[in-house]
């Protein structure tokens, strides 16, 4: 994507939160594989970044329920809307998997967030895949990006099954379900 497709797409990711979240939003940002080298390239996030729920408690020792009352104030205001938007990515943007939402005080100090998968609910054509996390080192991320690179694979995920099946097509794979299946079989004996 270019810098202008860029703009554009973050232009519009912008005026979209700042309708569904008046007065929550402070700011859009959009991230690429470059500003999180965890997704693959060509990939976007958005990162909502929110007014931090706590500052509209206005006292230096906030009571623990207000507090709470805030917390779930935001979360019943903003909820729907991050539902609709989150929708509206999956609509729009297929290169956007991702979406991160935090909050941030009136200093600029982040005081929440989290990464989000922005889930589509389609069933996959060969079945359905249960989505995990992984955390490759450098190394070895570079082996999965060569799989890319040489076509075996469209994407990470594609290159991991793709390992994987290579593991489990080898005969000592056999062996070592056997073995687990026997150490199964005498825990159940105990």
């Amino acid at each position: 994507m270019d810098k202008t497709e860029r703009d554009q797409t973050q232009h519009e990711l912008e005026t979209a939160a700042n309708e569904l979240f008046a007065g929550w939003i402070r700011r859009v940002e959009l991230l690429q594989h470059d500003d999180a080298p965890w997704m693959e390239p060509g990939q976007l996030m958005p990162r909502l970044v929110f007014n931090d729920p706590a500052d509209r408690v206005r006292d230096p020792h906030p009571d623990p329920r207000k507090m709470a009352k805030a917390a779930r104030t935001f979360k019943l205001t903003v909820g729907p809307g991050l539902n609709q938007f989150r929708q509206d990515l999956l609509e729009r943007w297929p290169e956007i998997r991702y979406i991160e939402v935090m909050h941030e005080d009136d200093n600029g100090q982040r005081t929440a967030g989290n990464v989000r998968f922005v889930e589509d609910g389609r069933e996959a054509a060969d079945g359905e895949y249960t989505h995990v996390m992984v955390r490759l080192k450098t190394p070895e991320l570079d082996i999965v990006d060569t799989l890319i690179a040489a076509g075996i694979a469209n994407n990470r995920a594609e290159a991991i099954r793709w390992a994987l099946t290579r593991i489990r097509e080898r005969p000592a794979y056999e062996e070592l379900r056997e073995h687990t299946r026997d150490i199964e079989r005498l825990k159940s004996e105990f």
